[in-house]
């Protein structure tokens, strides 16, 4: 078809798209260029953004020749096009020959003027204004999601490395309650460790000893002056108490007051390492209970001075001295008991040659905490949880702090806020004689000593209270064959052949493969082929299968096991061995013999089996013995149903892993095999944790409630429900309950 034929009259073709009415998308160049043969004419940007499509191939467009209209598309080309968000790369047209086309000057130099140019102009801007918000809306958005991949990353490589001494399977979702505590007392144990300075277990000991000794008489010589003191201070409001009248802290203030005052340096004197400690402590950050007795101290010195500097200052008559001296008496109290009890567990370091260590360890894979028994691995690191603050340390950090902004904030409502500042020593002296009562003063120390030698008499030693808290947080325990049946409770009661082998052909093939098996029943059977008959043999290729074990001997293939497994395997027995132990001796798939043998439970077991009931723990078993399972060890030691339970082999090696608990820190040692001695350790930490969490929830109590009424009663100058004797009640009536806490331990 003729090019003239397939094209309109460019006049007729602007009379009709004059008649179009403006959209806005088009140019009218834009147009006669398209059909001019030109570069193809793009739609220009509409004011509303549209959405993405497909990027255009960069490729320079064909150029036709269109030769009568080819100085017509050279301007076009100069036209603002709405174009996809991202323009493609204009390339320069190759150069034609171009055939002369009309002029058109004077339609250009019409369109210059055109106001439309102007509102395609300010549409372009604006959607390219959009266009360019958006690309930043994009990039943004793309950096926070590539900072949130960055930062879940390096969550989960922080988190991969407390879980990489744990089992596979710790990790993923949301913690439990017991992973968190895993996770805070590792934290914590780190936080601790470059503070601890460890030292020989029998220097310590020796040292701790001497130690206790002097603490123990400089504690009496407190208590006779305290009991001086409270005679002093008492007298003067008792008529049948004999008092010379010189030293009447009523009737002579100045001499009585004096002389107690006297009494109270000389026990500060005798007491001066607590004294300092208390305050050093204060200082460094970490306050103690003997921060509470310093300042006590400090506050009826104060108080005693007052009262003779300003005799008409008002309030009680005699100072608190003898308060004082009592709560220091307490604090040397607590720290020879300390001593003593870290002396026996350093003692029981010195004495064990090979220890084993009680750990509580979290096992991820069944989320339990458990009790397990495994090698020390570090001598060391028995003796860092030694050095650790134990839980009354932690619990004062918190409640001194507290204890001594109340006292001087009541001490200064007291006082100078009723007008009278002359009081404060009264007030401040008065509230703080009640803020640590003895049974918080003793909460740690008798219960340790009295723990510590119950231990070292099992050979065992538990480092502290925080550790005995952890041991006490245990579910389950768990148990070995040696710990249910010690050495000498499996024997052979009979052997019955059944005639294909001699007798000691079946004993020792039995022995064989179950002493290749690391089995106790081996060692037993071992030990009797090589009495009666003097020989025994050697198995190769031997394996554990489900009950019961498999190897070779010789040439033959035996398997030693349960009668469910011969069931299994096909395999008739006899009748007769009802409920008897008995085990079932196959070579080359032949029934050679059956075994009796009697399982006997020990004295010292069957309590320890007891003793773990009544504390609520169930028993896991890590025994490879096929004989013994969680119906048998409740049988035996006459336990409920349910009490025990057994993994499946794969769980009882894990368990049996020496590495087990590896990373735990150790929180008791043993140095005699048996559940007695572990029950022993977890008794006694049980006892010990609940006797700290009882006193010093008991001391709390005790001192909030007491500074709450020696507040109101200095605040309402009720004097005389003050005097000396009715604060020492208050604290010996609190440390009642403390005493018999305490005495639960023994």
């Amino acid at each position: 078809m003729d090019r003239k034929d397939e094209t309109m009259n460019l006049d007729a073709l602007k009379d009709l798209l004059n008649d179009v009415p403006d959209s806005g998308e088009f140019d009218l160049d834009a147009i006669i260029a398209e059909v001019s043969g030109g570069a193809p004419a793009e739609p220009r940007q509409a004011a509303q953004p549209i959405p993405d499509v497909s990027p255009m191939r960069e490729e320079p467009q064909p150029v036709r020749e269109q030769p009568q209209f080819a100085q017509a598309a050279e301007p076009a080309a100069e036209a603002p096009r709405t174009a996809p968000k991202k323009r493609p790369a204009r390339h320069p047209e190759p150069e034609t020959e171009r055939e002369p086309v009309p002029d058109l000057s004077a339609l250009e130099e019409e369109e210059d003027v055109d106001p439309r140019a102007v509102r395609i102009a300010a549409r372009e801007a604006k959607a390219e204004e959009r266009r360019r918000r958006a690309e930043e809306k994009t990039a943004a958005r793309e950096a926070r999601r590539a900072a949130k991949l960055a930062e879940r990353e390096e969550e989960e490589v922080s988190a991969a490395a407390p879980e990489a001494s744990m089992p596979d399977g710790a990790s993923g979702g949301r913690m439990t309650r017991k992973q968190a505590r895993a996770a805070r007392i590792a934290a914590e144990q780190a936080e601790e460790e470059e503070e601890i300075r460890l030292r020989n277990p029998a220097q310590a000991s020796s040292g701790l000893k001497r130690r206790a000794q002097g603490l123990s008489i400089r504690a009496t010589l407190v208590l006779l002056l305290a009991a001086a003191a409270a005679y002093l201070s008492v007298a003067p409001g008792f008529e049948v108490l004999p008092l010379p009248a010189a030293v009447d802290a009523v009737e002579n203030p100045t001499v009585g007051i004096g002389v107690l005052l006297l009494l109270q340096f000389a026990a500060l004197f005798l007491g001066v390492d607590l004294f300092g400690q208390g305050f050093y402590k204060l200082l460094h950050g970490a306050p103690d209970r003997n921060s509470l007795v310093s300042f006590a101290v400090v506050a009826s010195l104060l108080h005693g001075a007052s009262m003779i500097v300003f005799p008409d200052q008002g309030g009680v008559s005699v100072p608190y001295v003898a308060v004082s001296i009592l709560m220091l008496y307490a604090a040397l109290r607590e720290e020879r008991n300390c001593c003593a009890a870290r002396a026996r567990a350093y003692q029981a370091v010195c004495a064990a040659e090979q220890p084993m260590a009680v750990y509580s360890h979290y096992d991820s894979e069944d989320d339990a905490c458990r009790a397990v028994k495994c090698p020390l691995y570090d001598e060391k690191a028995f003796l860092t949880e030694m050095e650790r603050p134990d839980a009354a340390d932690r619990f004062s950090m918190i409640y001194v702090p507290i204890a001594l902004a109340a006292s001087i904030i009541f001490a200064l409502v007291a006082s100078v806020g009723c007008g009278q500042p002359m009081r404060f020593f009264w007030a401040f002296s008065a509230v703080l004689s009640v803020s640590a009562p003895l049974g918080m003063l003793c909460a740690f120390g008798a219960s340790y000593k009295n723990v510590s030698r119950r231990l070292l008499a099992s050979g065992a030693a538990i480092a502290g209270a925080r550790q005995a808290n952890l041991l006490r947080g245990t579910e389950e325990v768990v148990l070995c064959e040696n710990d249910l049946f010690p050495a000498g409770s499996i024997s052979l009661e009979s052997l019955q052949n059944m005639g294909r082998l001699s007798d000691d052909r079946v004993l020792a093939c039995a022995a064989a493969v179950a002493d290749a098996a690391g089995l106790e029943l081996g060692r037993v059977l071992t030990d009797v082929t090589r009495e009666r008959y003097g020989v025994t043999l050697a198995a190769r290729n031997v394996r554990m299968v489900e009950g019961g074990v498999a190897g070779e001997v010789g040439s033959s293939r035996v398997i030693l096991g349960t009668a469910a497994l011969m069931v299994q395997m096909g395999v008739r027995i006899h009748a007769g061995q009802g409920d008897q132990v008995c085990v079932y001796l196959v070579v080359d798939d032949a029934l050679a013999g059956v075994l009796t043998l009697r399982y006997q439970t020990t004295k010292h077991t069957y309590q320890a089996m007891r003793m773990m009931r009544r504390m609520h723990m169930n028993a896991v078993l890590a025994v490879q013995d096929f004989n013994i399972s969680p119906a048998m060890v409740e049988t035996e030691f006459d336990l409920r149903r349910g009490f025990a339970d057994q993994p499946d082999p794969a769980g009882v090696k894990r368990l049996l892993d020496p590495g087990y608990a590896w990373g735990d820190a150790p929180a008791a040692i043993l140095t005699r095999e048996g559940a007695g001695p572990l029950m022993q350790v977890l008794r006694c930490a049980d006892k010990l944790a609940g006797a700290v969490r009882s006193l010093l929830t008991l001391g709390a109590f005790a001192g909030i409630f007491g500074m709450l009424i020696v507040f109101y009663l200095v605040f309402q100058n009720a004097a005389d429900a003050l005097p000396v004797q009715h604060l020492l009640l208050y604290l010996l009536l609190w440390y009642v309950p403390s005493f018999i806490i305490t005495q639960q331990t023994h």
